[in-house]
């Protein structure tokens, strides 16, 4: 695996960089059984901490789930309780020294996306 990168298999399944197995879920793995939090594990191999590891299949069975609970997860959860973690106008938001170097690269890849169109 090449630092920052998430490998996957034949079945769609991505790899455990600690034991190089495959998993639907490998954050949920690394907790149970190896003892690390996600942020820990991504921050250790370089992955955005942003986004999940876990298969296609579980990514859709998730949306699934959420998606007929919509008034609780979407309505309820992000809209009515996320008010309190929006932007405010005049808020100093983070300065470039706090955000993570995956932040970094994600901006600088979009951007260089965007400057291509």
């Amino acid at each position: 695996m090449g630092y920052g990168k998430i490998e996957y298999n034949d079945e769609g399944l991505p790899k455990c960089e600690i034991c190089g197995k495959h998993f639907h879920r490998v954050t949920a793995h690394v907790r149970q059984v190896h003892g690390l939090s996600a942020r820990e594990y991504k921050l250790q191999f370089g992955l955005d901490l942003i986004k999940g590891i876990c298969s296609k299949e579980s990514a859709e069975k998730s949306r699934e789930k959420a998606m007929s609970n919509y008034e609780k997860v979407i309505a309820e959860n992000l809209i009515q309780c996320g008010e309190e973690t929006r932007f405010k106008k005049g808020a100093v938001g983070r300065t470039r020294d706090k955000v993570s170097q995956q932040t970094l690269n994600r901006l600088k890849q979009n951007t260089f996306l965007k400057n291509e169109k």
